[in-house]
């Protein structure tokens, strides 16, 4: 099915196809009446006149347009045109978690915490809304520019009040490394599910590696309900204690000993950012507390071997939908593999290209100097580059370039080539051609090229704390750094004021590093209850364009049935 040119409700104009999954494509398209690109999710045709995945495309419709939140890729429009069902959504110009983690192999421990607090935003601002992802992952969070990261694909989210559970058959689903125990033994799913997908993804973050790998969908769903996986620190001793055991609670097998809630999680999240080793009292735990071994849990949650067997005996997965949703997953997942190697090669074969360039210069200037050694000789010393008489090469490093040049100005030009940064103070030279100690043929225009010290780029870092939040945004910025903004509640602090940075201020920062401000938000006993489900909302909120998506079901099919989305 192929769409280019396509227009959507005389409104979306298709541009080019940018993903594929198992129940729909998704197409990068202009809005023509706010003059912008959005993200349009159409159901594969072959699927248009299955109620089960219209139903299961809807429930993603439904779920997503309940949740505004910076952290979750927002949902504009759906609608039904010339028997097609698409959804409208934010479009994100970037690559997903999973090519970052391909690419960069394992996360400094701030950077993946900190990634999985905005991942845990988003998390938490869906579960208010009642609505269970049930499929977190890597490739389903989307990198936008400046490190913002936006959860998307709701497509096998379910209202959290839904009595619904998940049989192994349907496990395919969702991606299996990322699996919660409950969704591998089929039990009932809710909040908790996503913190544990999470506590999977931070863990690959922290250590480049899945804790449970094997050669089969089914044999890595049964590690998941009774295998312990390899120590954070024993594969990243430069993880804090706090990290791995905040990851490790979030990963426990026994929902019960998970975090609550993802507001739970996301709290310890901020507080080890700032606290990592426990000192300021935020945290319980210290530097030199073991990493849990999780034995304990493992007793409340192994199996029997029927229960194994059994999971065993449904490894066929005949279902046809989630054979085929398992195969596309395979697809996606060599497909950014395949991007990844691809950087890769094109990255090596500059890389060779510049090198090939390097050695013929290299040999073309050695080829001139031979000559020009050789005509000597024959000549009796008279040389092609000049007289017989040699001038010594002054050592210049060092010298400020002003004095430099007043200095030697009647014997040479003393010309700046460029500017580099240096510990050595700015205008200072740090290299000069030809080297001290060289002798040249004396000319009348001897000139020597001279690269002078721009400053250190890395200082100290300001104070930020006390300040309102849009200065402190715009210091920092101005500054040359990132900027991160997290808003916790303080009843010592008024609203908007900063409470606390990461790195703290008199610190020395390289330009360009992320620099996290912790943000009042007020009071939480002065924060407003939040306005019933039934308050209307913004204009940008989901609603049919030509035709209500089909909603309704059939009596062979169940009213809880979900459908994985483009990540699958």
């Amino acid at each position: 099915m192929n769409l280019v040119g396509k227009v959507f409700a005389a409104r979306y104009e298709i541009r080019e196809e940018i993903g594929k999954g198992g129940m729909a494509q998704v197409y990068k398209a202009w809005c023509n009446l706010l003059n912008r690109y959005v993200a349009i999710k159409v159901l594969k045709e072959e699927f248009k006149d299955d109620r089960e995945f219209v139903h299961r495309f809807n429930v993603e419709a439904q779920a997503a347009a309940r949740i505004t939140n910076p952290h979750v890729v927002s949902v504009y429009d759906v609608g039904y045109e010339s028997g097609l069902y698409y959804i409208v959504m934010e479009f994100v110009e970037g690559i997903t978690l999973k090519e970052y983690i391909a690419e960069k192999g394992v996360l400094s421990w701030r950077e993946a915490v900190s990634y999985a607090a905005q991942i845990c935003e988003g998390l938490e601002a869906a579960h208010k809304n009642q609505v269970v992802h049930r499929d977190i992952k890597p490739q389903n969070i989307v990198m936008a520019p400046e490190g913002v990261l936006k959860v998307t694909d709701f497509g096998i989210a379910r209202a959290s009040n839904s009595q619904a559970t998940m049989t192994m058959a349907n496990t395919a689903i969702g991606t299996v490394h990322y699996l919660s125990p409950e969704q591998a033994r089929g039990g009932y799913t809710d909040a908790r599910t996503d913190i544990y997908s999470l506590g999977v993804v931070l863990y690959e973050m922290l250590t480049g590696k899945l804790p449970f790998t094997d050669d089969s969908p089914v044999a890595v769903a049964i590690k998941h309900i009774q295998d312990t996986p390899t120590p954070i620190r024993e594969l990243n001793p430069s993880v804090p204690v706090s990290v791995a055991k905040v990851t490790m609670k979030a990963m426990s097998k026994d929902p019960e000993q998970r975090y609550d809630t993802a507001g739970a999680f996301l709290r310890d999240l901020r507080e080890v950012l700032i606290d990592p080793k426990g000192e300021l009292g935020f945290t319980n735990v210290s530097e030199g507390s073991p990493e849990p071994d999780m034995d304990t849990t493992m007793q409340l949650t192994k199996i029997d071997d029927e229960t194994i067997e059994k999971h065993q005996r449904k490894s066929a997965l005949d279902d046809d939908y989630a054979r085929y949703a398992r195969e596309v997953d395979r697809e996606m997942e060599e497909r950014e593999l395949r991007k990844v190697d691809e950087r890769r090669t094109e990255r090596d074969r500059k890389k060779e290209e510049r090198k090939v360039t390097w050695i013929a210069v290299l040999s073309a200037v050695l080829v001139v100097v031979l000559l020009g050694a050789a005509f000597s000789a024959l000549t009796g010393g008279i040389s092609i580059f000049g007289g017989t008489e040699t001038v010594k090469i002054p050592d210049l490093v060092d010298m400020e370039l002003a004095k430099a040049q007043e200095e030697y100005k009647d014997k040479f030009s003393i010309v700046r080539k460029s500017e580099t940064q240096s510990d050595k103070p700015e205008g200072t030279i740090v290299e000069q051609t030809p080297e001290a100690g060289d002798h040249v043929n004396k000319r009348a225009d001897m000139v020597i090229y001279v690269v002078v010290s721009a400053g250190n780029e890395v200082v100290t870092l300001e104070n930020y704390v006390g300040m309102d939040r849009e200065e402190a945004r715009r210091a920092v910025i101005d500054a040359g750094y990132q900027v991160n903004l997290i808003e916790k509640f303080s009843d010592s602090e008024e609203k908007d004021k900063v409470l606390a940075q990461e790195p703290v201020s008199g610190e020395p920062v390289g330009k360009g590093s992320l620099v996290t401000l912790y943000v009042s938000k007020g009071s939480e006993s002065a924060t407003p209850s939040p306005e019933p489900e039934e308050t209307a909302k913004p204009e940008e909120t989901a609603k049919p364009t030509s035709q209500p998506v089909a909603t309704a079901q059939t009596p062979s099919q169940p009213a809880n049935a979900t459908a994985p989305g483009i990540g699958d």
